[in-house]
């Protein structure tokens, strides 16, 4: 078990990190179809990667911001916030792939925790 959750941990941060170049090399602010289409097919694997809610969210979020930067649709404000440029879509970007890099460390932390406590458990009961 041990290293099937290293794997999917390891893909997840490698589409993170894929994503994260890709947001480097395109500024966004204007209409970019295969830029939008990549950005959902590695959001859509990268939600998959892992079996967790919050993870799943923050793609989610990744890839609302990408339909802003990279379609000609406007991007949505609510009403404490002006529309925001793509500049700062972009910061929102990367700020979300560093939440979802540091929830991957803590979703691995709280599994290396789990079997712990197993393989500990185990071995009072031999």
């Amino acid at each position: 078990m041990a290293e099937r959750t290293d794997r999917d941990i390891a893909e997840a941060r490698k589409l993170q990190q894929q994503l994260k170049a890709l947001f480097q090399s395109h500024q966004g602010g204007r209409p970019d179809a295969g830029t939008l289409l990549r950005v959902r097919a590695l959001c859509a694997i990268a939600s998959r990667s892992v079996s967790d809610t919050d993870l799943k969210a923050k793609m989610g979020q990744v890839e609302s911001y990408a339909g802003a930067l990279f379609s000609a649709r406007k991007p949505q404000r609510t009403a404490r916030q002006p529309v925001p440029g793509a500049d700062s879509l972009r910061r929102q970007v990367f700020a979300t792939l560093d939440a979802f890099d540091t929830r991957l460390q803590d979703v691995a932390a709280l599994r290396q925790a789990a079997s712990a406590a197993v393989q500990s458990e185990a071995g009072e009961r031999s």
